[in-house]
């Protein structure tokens, strides 16, 4: 593996669009930045323009609307590019994105287990210049799939209950632009003491995949939460 090269930094503005229902930037839009500032630098001639089939993305700190622009510093190993995410006058990152090609880890899961299931159509805008979908799309598809499923699970109560603290998506084959759907299917396929894991497969994994850890989310402390004895057999009954 070569040395990382200098590390490359992009400043954007934040708009109001990016925030969650919790006013803390929504984690769909991490990626969002993050592939804005892939795509200057690679425009300026700075990253080559590798494809990744895996972006994984570590959500460290909430990030608060701000007219303080959002820093992107970008370093490229050559074998992975990694991009750390904060406000331009913070020392530490808020988040961290990773493009690469290393899969994810095999998964039993059981065909049995339906999980939860939510039907896709592809716009035109979540298309890229190759014709299939862009990264921030297939984020957003598994934010819309997981967010059904958890609802389904624990109700509307659930709503704001649980934060993301990681997402590694995985490509698969294209998608496609029309009247045809993919079906998302999402399963709880670990459960821990204040957080669970959410599988997603597109088309039963051949259109990719998405794991994504929720923690426990206390809305009046806005800390984490040990999760309660009724919520953990509710998604214990859902494990694969």
């Amino acid at each position: 593996m070569t040395e990382p090269t200098t590390p490359l930094v992009h400043d954007l503005p934040m708009r109001w669009a990016d925030l969650d229902q919790l006013g803390h930037v929504n984690n769909v839009t991490y990626v969002d930045y993050a592939a804005e500032a892939r795509a200057v630098h690679v425009a300026d001639g700075d990253l080559q323009d590798r494809p990744a089939r895996t972006v994984s993305v570590e959500y460290l700190r909430p990030l608060l609307l701000s007219s303080t622009p959002v820093r992107v510093t970008s370093a490229d190993d050559g074998a992975r590019l990694v991009q750390e995410i904060a406000p331009a006058t913070a020392t530490t990152p808020f988040a961290r994105a990773t493009w690469h090609d290393e899969p994810l880890p095999d998964l039993d899961l059981d065909r049995a287990v339906a999980g939860e299931t939510y039907d896709l159509r592809v716009r035109r805008s979540d298309l890229g210049p190759d014709g299939d979908v862009t990264v921030e799309a297939l984020f957003e598809f598994a934010q819309e799939a997981r967010i059904v499923s958890v609802v389904r699970l624990a109700g509307t109560a659930g709503s704001g209950r649980y934060v993301v603290a990681r997402v590694d998506v995985r490509r698969g084959d294209p998608f496609t632009w029309g009247a045809a759907t993919t079906r998302a299917r999402s399963v709880v396929t670990r459960v821990g003491r204040s957080s669970f894991t959410v599988t997603t497969l597109f088309d039963d994994g051949r259109q990719g995949r998405a794991d994504a850890v929720l923690v426990g989310f206390d809305l009046e402390t806005q800390t984490s939460r040990v999760l309660g004895p009724q919520e953990r057999a509710v998604l214990e009954a859902q494990l694969s």
